[in-house]
């Protein structure tokens, strides 16, 4: 059987630290608060997944993170978000799995199901994206032989350009992609309005959700 992971590429939960354009409205402390609900929701995600969570960190050294109970922790080496990522995928392959899957934490409602689904594809694929709604990814996946660190080098972060650059870094590595659904993550005060859209009408438990009706 192959040998998959799940990696959630996440920040230790500090004050002042996480959720910063959030925090330029809720405040540092409430922004943190959010921000430890994105992770419990993402904890039930983790849950429907079949691959073993790995949890690559950035933040202090021996870091525990509470809502995930026994899943081992991987401190984010790098410079910038892409050689972060680059060696996130380089670490958790050196401990023997053959494909992984990586996701931030800015998207707790996903469905696990996506997550499934590009591990799935990796079957006949040999990279994985979920493009997200501002032109960016919130989900890569490959297979260990078709890591590329050209994938995540020099790659114009934080701008709508992000996916269709990686893509076309695929492509020219002579590799084949797949992709999932389009989703949003949660940035700013538009993304969560567009959260609570999305998410009115949910009967699923969610602690972000009853945080944003309770600051209504």
């Amino acid at each position: 059987m192959i040998k998959s992971a799940f990696i959630l590429f996440l920040k230790y939960p500090e004050r002042g630290k996480v959720k910063t354009r959030l925090a330029d409205v809720l405040g540092d402390d409430l922004a943190c608060e959010l921000y430890t609900f994105f992770l419990e929701d993402l904890a039930a995600v983790v849950r429907e997944v079949k691959a073993e969570p790995m949890i690559v960190y950035s933040g202090p050294a021996g870091a525990v993170f509470s809502d995930f109970p026994g899943v081992a922790c991987i401190r984010q080496r790098g410079s910038d978000i892409g050689e972060r990522m680059y060696f996130a995928f380089q670490d958790v392959f050196a401990r023997g799995f053959e494909r992984c899957v990586l996701m931030g934490s800015d998207i707790p409602d996903l469905p696990s199901a996506f997550v499934n689904d590009a591990l799935a594809k990796l079957d006949s694929a040999d990279v994985v994206l979920g493009p997200s709604t501002d032109g960016g990814y919130y989900l890569v996946g490959c297979n260990r032989d078709s890591l590329r660190r050209t994938f995540f080098s020099h790659i114009p972060w934080s701008t709508a350009g992000v996916f269709s650059e990686t893509r076309r870094r695929i492509m020219e590595a002579g590799l084949i992609s797949a992709e999932l659904p389009e989703w949003s993550d949660i940035d700013d005060p538009d993304d969560l309005q567009q959260y609570l859209m999305r998410n009115e009408n949910q009967t699923r438990p969610s602690r972000v959700m009853n945080f944003l009706k309770s600051r209504r």
